[in-house]
Formats: structure tokens, C-alpha cells, sequence
């Protein structure tokens, strides 16, 4: 069994901060991580993997940094990692990497999972998993929570309204797994010096994928950054628990709002 899951990067939150009040993002140290959801659909491929005999592969494209992403991704326990990577993919938008993902998947071959994370931690973008299922023309779950393979058949469970529904999925097929599913696995030290001493991520541009820079031009355009009021401090209201209750009350009268 062959299982593909691809990867993003974000910018690590805990290197910037956000001022409302002068509208900027300021980047005290620029690090990139593993999406985080995406670590999410990598645990369920790996878990996949130690229930029986099943090949991971991550991939991921755009920008050449992408690297340092895709081999923490075999320390963690992926078999191999494609990188998609040219100044064109570089430059492109999420449509365009996804259409190179789907370029590239096809190109590796005799897949029978795709596995991706349901959206991304900065931009909440939600597309990916759509967006590759269309492309390449397999059924998508979505709201995955888990999944096990069982005579054959792959059986997932995964979010429905307020509960969970369990549904067994014909393969080839791809799952877009819940941000939070699972508590993702730890690198292995030793797979770590594994993944940069011996192992090797093999890159493919954009003209490997047979597509072109209009192939891959961006359908979107920045056009500013919007950002919410500076949050403002409550009252805090002491005394006995009578008192509070009884100014709280005139104060909700005194603002309509009871």
C-alpha cells in the first residue's frame, strides 16, 4: 500500500507578534514548522504504516526551504520525500502548488491514500484536500479522525455534526484529516542524522511536472492586511458575591443589554 501525504510550511508563531495599534507584523525570528495539521495526516499515514505493510511518502511544493520540512517528515517515519521546487513554484499561489502537488503525485505513481491536513494554521486555507481530489479524480472524506485498514478495507471515522460517523472508503482514495485528530509522534533522534547524513529528497522543477509558468501563474493578489481593534480591558468588579451580582445586573441594564 502507498500512502502520499503532502506538507506545508508556516511561519512559526511564536517568532512574530501582531500590533493591531500600528497594523504591522512584526517578525522578531523568522523559523518555519511542519504545518501543524498536516503533522495530524502524517500520524494517521505512519499509524497506517506500523498496522500492516505500507509505503509513506511525503511531498510538498513552492519554495526551496520546503527541505528542512520534508526531512523532519522522514525522521518522523516517512519512507521517502519528493520536493517540487523552481522559481516558479516558488512564486506561485496555493492553486498553483496544489496543482503541482497533483502534477507530482501522478508522476510518482500507483498511490492508493493521499492524506492531508483539513487546513492550515495561518490562513485557516482549507483547500488542499479539494483541490487534489478534483485533480486527480478519487473520493474525498473529510473531518477525518481516524483510520484503520481491516481485510482490505479502509475503514475511517470522522467528524458528523456532533458526533462521529464511521464509513468504509474504496481505494484509491484521499483523506483530509481534522486539525487536532491526534498527537503527532516525536522524531526519532537516529532518523534525524538519518534523514541529513543518508538519505536523499529528490526535487523535481516545474518543467519535470511538464508545466509552465502560465501553467502556474497566481490567480490571487495581495491587496493589503486587515487587522481587528486593539482589544480593550473589562471592569473587574470586587466585593461580596451579592454586590457583584447586583452592579453587574445595573450595569447590563445600563447598556441595554437586558
Amino acid at each position: 500500500m502507498r500512502i502520499i501525504v503532502p506538507i506545508r510550511q508556516i511561519l512559526d508563531p511564536r517568532g512574530f507578534t501582531v500590533s493591531p495599534r500600528h497594523e504591522r507584523i512584526f517578525i522578531n525570528r523568522e523559523e518555519y514548522i511542519i504545518n501543524p495539521n498536516d503533522k495530524n495526516a502524517l500520524e494517521v499515514a505512519l499509524s497506517l504504516k506500523d498496522a500492516g505493510e505500507a509505503e509513506v511518502i511525503v511531498i510538498a511544493g513552492g519554495q526551496a526551504r520546503l527541505d528542512d520540512a520534508l526531512r523532519e517528515a522522514m525522521a518522523m517515519g516517512a519512507d521517502a520525500a519528493y520536493l517540487l521546487t523552481d522559481e516558479v513554484l516558488a512564486k506561485t499561489d496555493a492553486a498553483g502548488v496544489a496543482e503541482a502537488l497533483a502534477r507530482g503525485i501522478e508522476k510518482i505513481g500507483d498511490f492508493d491514500l493521499i492524506v492531508v491536513g483539513q487546513e492550515t494554521l495561518d490562513t485557516a486555507d482549507a483547500q488542499l484536500g479539494p483541490w487534489l481530489a478534483e485533480y486527480l479524480g478519487v473520493a474525498q472524506v473529510g473531518g477525518v479522525r481516524q483510520a484503520s485498514i481491516s481485510d482490505g478495507v479502509l475503514r475511517v471515522r470522522r467528524n458528523w455534526g456532533a458526533g462521529y460517523a464511521e464509513v468504509e472508503v474504496a481505494l484509491p482514495a484521499l483523506l483530509t484529516v481534522a486539525s487536532g485528530a491526534n498527537k503527532p509522534r516525536y522524531p526519532h533522534g537516529g532518523r534525524i542524522m538519518a534523514a541529513y547524513r543518508e538519505w536523499q529528497v529528490i526535487t523535481w522543477n516545474s518543467e519535470d511536472l511538464g508545466l509552465t509558468a502560465a501553467d502556474l501563474a497566481p490567480l490571487t493578489q495581495g491587496r493589503g492586511r486587515a487587522f481587528p481593534p486593539e482589544r480593550t480591558l473589562g471592569e473587574r468588579l470586587t466585593g461580596s458575591p451579592q454586590d457583584v451580582a447586583a452592579e453587574l445586573v445595573q450595569q447590563l441594564r445600563l447598556r441595554r443589554i437586558i
